[in-house]
Order: structure tokens, then sequence, then C-alpha cells
């Protein structure tokens, strides 16, 4: 009896190694879920970001935004940026922009950059 009940349990174990080994294989291979955070850097995508000026970078047409988790993203700036939310009086373009502004900007991806096509400059909130 042991001869026969053997071979019966170390080919049920191996069928189970088996199927275990092959679920786990079954993932699916463009899911941003299945990549590391090494590889996956979502600050790099254009979109749409909000927080806070926390750099101006003139000379590079460039800012550096922080959002309410600490995450920092450079956004460049171009002549097609438009600024609203701005008063007259404080300039145009990068300029009007200061540190510590709260906005909304939305992105597209150039070149490897973060491009502002609009800055939205929120109204300072009254303490």
């Amino acid at each position: 009896m042991k001869r026969f009940l053997t071979p019966i349990l170390a080919a049920a174990l191996t069928l189970s190694a088996a199927a275990l080994v092959a679920q786990q294989d079954n993932r699916r291979p463009n899911s941003a879920r299945d990549e590391s955070p090494q590889t996956y850097d979502s600050a790099r995508s254009a979109g749409t970001y909000e927080g806070t000026v926390s750099q101006i970078d003139s000379s590079g047409s460039s800012f550096v935004l922080r959002d309410r988790s600490g995450s920092e993203v450079t956004i460049s700036w171009d002549q097609s940026t438009r600024l609203t939310g701005v008063e007259a009086s404080q300039g145009t373009g990068l300029s009007a922009l200061k540190v510590g502004d709260e906005v909304v900007v939305k992105t597209s991806a150039q070149g490897g950059k973060n491009v502002a096509s609009m800055v939205q400059v929120r109204p300072k909130k009254s303490s």
C-alpha cells in the first residue's frame, strides 16, 4: 500500500506546485500597478498639477511646483503658456509668478519636459 500512495502523493504535490507557479507568472505585463516605483514616476507625466511655487528659474524659463504631499515637479514655461488669475499690475509671463503662489498648472510632455500650457494663480487666502 505504501508503494502505491507515495507516487500518488508526490504527483499531487508536484501538480499543486506547478499550478501555483503558473498562476504567479500570469500577471498583466502592461499594468502600471505591476511596475516597481523606481521605473514608474508619475511626476514626469503630463497632466494637471496643483500646489505651491517653491522655486523660479527665470533664466531657464521654469519653476518648481510642490504639491500637498511634498512631491516636487519642474514645470517649463514657453511663449505659448497662458497665465491667468493675476492682476495686470503684477506683470505678465513668468515675471508675474512669485514663490509661494498657489497655482493650478496644465502641462503637456514635450521633449521629456513638462511644459505649461496654462498656469492659473489662485487668490491668496485671507487669514
